[in-house]
């Protein structure tokens, strides 16, 4: 099968209930420029009870950039995701967040390493946008920041956000997002772990940049802990539905077991001369907990709310 891009169709796929940033997400999108003739357009599942994203889109002018909204409100971002994927008729999908704007030759940076390394889908960089009186340690430790590797790195999970998939891999292995997860999170981590067990090429792209506001909540220490721990979890349930065994499962926590007693340790050490190093032992600490509470079966807490 022939994996390189021509750009046939892409379409840019944003799940909303509504948030003002929405704007400048698809203000963003109006000003990409590729290389290559394409048809890009934009598919906005509008997850909000009342059409707030519908309406945002509307008072908005978008240079002709074609924008498609589909009314979903479910309160349920697989749900709405899912909507997203039915909706897609094209070659090419790529997952934007609603909070999220992109650099103009994002598309294009995509493609290209999409084309060096005949990837099925693409993981971009989401940088956060600290506000001004973010607290300067925590802007330091960054921990809103996925670092996810070098240029090429195979990965065996992926994410919703800044993200390139053939649609062709997706409706020939049927791929859908799991409703139960859609008010826990870990949906998108579970939909293209499957991806990837199924042999899909998922690899890190370094230079297609996303940025991502972030609002006063997010810079709670409670609620970057409590991230991942979500995020450590989701990751390990992705592994443990293709290594079930209980030999892998009990190596698997004996190294997040030790992980958490390093990361507690050095908490400790960090804690009375660098706050930022303290909190990124911190952080290191509540995502092997994470997978402990996923070896043992513990349930996902609930991350997606209406309110967020």
């Amino acid at each position: 099968m022939e994996k390189l891009a021509k750009m046939d169709a892409v379409s840019i796929a944003i799940a909303s209930i509504g948030r003002p940033s929405l704007a400048d997400t698809l203000r963003s999108l109006a000003k990409v420029t590729t290389s290559q003739a394409a048809a890009v357009s934009v598919v906005v599942a509008d997850d909000s009870p009342d059409g707030a994203a519908t309406r945002l889109v509307e008072s908005l002018d978008l240079d002709g950039l074609p924008v498609t909204c589909l009314a979903v409100a479910s309160g349920n971002i697989s749900t709405a995701r899912n909507a997203l994927l039915d909706a897609v008729a094209g070659d090419w999908i790529v997952f934007v967040d609603d909070d999220e704007w992109v650099e103009p030759d994002w598309l294009e940076r995509l493609f290209v390493c999409q084309r060096e390394y005949a990837a099925d889908v693409v993981i971009g960089p989401v940088h956060p946008a600290y506000p001004d009186d973010a607290p300067e340690w925590l802007v330091r430790a960054n921990l809103l920041h996925h670092d996810w590797g070098h240029r090429g790195k195979r990965l065996m999970t992926g994410r919703g956000g800044n993200t390139l998939a053939r649609m062709d891999l997706i409706r020939g292995l049927g791929l859908r997002f799991d409703p139960a997860l859609g008010v826990t999170g870990g949906e998108d981590t579970a939909f293209f772990a499957q991806a990837a067990s199924n042999g899909a090429v998922i690899v890190v792209c370094d230079d297609a940049m996303a940025h991502e506001h972030v609002p006063p909540e997010r810079l709670k220490p409670s609620y970057i802990l409590r991230r991942a721990v979500r995020s450590g979890q989701s990751y390990a349930i992705a592994r443990r539905a293709d290594n079930p065994g209980f030999a892998w499962r009990g190596l698997f926590a004996l190294d997040a077991a030790a992980k958490c007693a390093a990361a507690a340790f050095l908490a400790l050490v960090f804690m009375p001369f660098d706050r930022a190093a303290h909190f990124r032992m911190r952080h290191k600490l509540a995502l092997n907990y994470g997978k402990l509470r996923a070896v043992f079966g513990l349930p996902l807490a609930e991350l997606y709310r209406r309110a967020d």
